[in-house]
């Protein structure tokens, strides 16, 4: 049996502050961890995958990504292979990207963010830090001037803000952190006022933690918890208050009863951590018992796709070996439980069969993934690719499905699955119905797991990048 501290033993800081799909595919944050080498085959999966995807919905958004994927696997085989061809395809790609950044505001904001961050894990910024730099401050100054009606909306532009800001800090562009709008506010204090418009504690607490803890990354720690305004100890506040009137909310498709808590108070916890502010841990109430009390309230099925939260704000936190003495047999009873408790036929089979999947090769235990897991994965995906489940809920859109398959398959070294008979991806992705407002959601997801997997294929033993080296939780 592998020992708790062996489980966690030589964790990038980039996996502690993002460590679920939930970050990777959905909101485009930590995308790449895990370098596994470059592979040939993979990259022409990969292609093969994005090609498909731009052919179906032939936007500029993913003209864009399909650019930016073809120069990140050049520079992968260029950096193995010591390719001098490899490399100048590459800059030439990478070109094509930039020529071809979308003009809607949104997309133009999630395609500067991702081409950033790219750039920055390749090593290859240098030779567009003016003209990244020129788009950075211009996204910056689009997603500052939406005006949203929603809440939802509003927690979409605050991620965007956190996307863009994570970028500026990756590439060291220190001086658009204290750019001043037309108002005198600088885009930090307005993705920080942008969050106390939201009234939803379910998006405000999500939304809340990933700003903050990306301001402490990017060294605007100070503005989130001192000062006039003490934003997490107002959230921390509006949780409490929250807590108390326990007030129910129907299912989404996937989240229902306590995991409207305990998804976004784990969040909060692990920001508590990147922050380095322990002394709220116990402001108004104990918030870790009152998570691993919430933790035990969920449904096996919720407890498959939010342990993975759970344990890792416990682990950041440094009280882990406090709440849960054997990692291992943790994760196997929650697997187990998860099992019996699922026919296999629910729209989310495969995303919480995705987090479970992850979490087991993180802990370094695929090895105990039960068979059934990656079957009910399979055939969960094989169902949703071109179905209406979309209709359903969100979780039932085939571009969603097809981003965790893309990630879970990665993950497993066992992307071929996607190209079997049962799933033939590339050939699915022309079957796929959305409408075009759950397309345009959900469509960049499929994407952010492209170039994910296209990150990967970095040469084996890359490290944090400088921004995640100063980043210290539970050394």
């Amino acid at each position: 049996m592998i020992g708790q501290r062996q489980c966690f033993k030589g964790l990038l800081n980039e996996r502690r502050v993002f460590p679920t799909p939930w970050h990777w595919c959905v909101h485009g944050l930590g995308i790449g961890q895990e370098a596994t080498g470059f592979d040939p085959e993979k990259s022409d999966q990969l292609l093969k995958i994005s090609l498909a995807l731009s052919r179906k919905n032939n936007t500029s958004y993913n003209t864009f990504a399909h650019h930016l994927l073809n120069g990140i696997l050049a520079r992968c085989e260029a950096v193995s292979f010591n390719s001098y061809l490899a490399q100048e395809r590459s800059h030439d790609e990478f070109k094509s990207a930039i020529d071809q950044l979308p003009t809607e505001p949104w997309q133009y904001a999630r395609a500067c963010a991702l081409l950033t961050e790219s750039l920055v894990k390749v090593g290859q910024l240098e030779p567009y830090r003016h003209l990244v730099h020129w788009h950075l401050e211009r996204a910056l100054e689009q997603v500052a001037k939406l005006d949203l009606s929603s809440d939802k909306l509003r927690y979409e532009q605050l991620q965007l803000f956190a996307n863009l800001l994570l970028a500026v800090g990756q590439a060291e562009f220190t001086n658009l952190l204290v750019l001043q709008q037309e108002n005198g506010d600088t885009y930090t204090a307005k993705a920080l006022q942008l969050a106390t418009t939201i009234s939803d504690i379910f998006y405000r607490g999500r939304g809340s933690a990933i700003i903050f803890s990306v301001l402490a990354i990017i060294g605007c720690r100070d503005q989130v918890c001192t000062g006039e305004q003490n934003h997490l100890q107002t959230l921390l506040d509006i949780f409490d208050s929250e807590m108390s009137n326990s007030l129910r909310r129907s299912s989404d498709g996937v989240h229902e009863g306590s995991d409207y808590y305990l998804f976004p108070l784990s969040l909060i916890l692990n920001a508590i951590a990147v922050l380095d502010c322990p002394d709220y841990l116990t402001y108004k109430r104990d918030w870790v018992e009152q998570a691993v009390s919430l933790y035990h309230t969920l449904s096996p099925a919720s407890q498959a796709s939010q342990i993975t939260f759970f344990i890792y704000a416990l682990d950041n936190l440094g009280v882990l070996d406090v709440y849960v003495p054997d990692i291992v047999i943790f994760f196997h009873q929650c697997m187990e439980g998860y099992i019996q408790s699922t026919d296999g036929f629910r729209v989310d089979a495969y995303l919480r069969c995705t987090y479970l999947i992850h979490l087991a090769c993180q802990l370094g235990c695929s090895d105990i993934l039960h068979s059934s897991i990656l079957s009910i994965f399979s055939n969960s995906a094989a169902e949703i690719f071109g179905s209406e489940h979309y209709l359903e809920s969100t979780y039932g859109s085939s571009y969603m499905v097809a981003a965790y398959a893309l990630s879970a398959f990665d993950r497993i070294g066992k992307l071929d699955m996607l190209f079997s008979p049962e799933l033939r991806l590339p050939d699915a992705i022309a079957r796929f119905q959305d409408n075009p407002e759950s397309t345009a959601i959900n469509s960049p997801k499929t994407v952010f797991a492209l170039i994910e997997a296209g990150l990967r294929m970095r040469p084996i033993g890359f490290c944090d990048t400088p921004l995640f080296q100063k980043v210290h939780i539970n050394k």
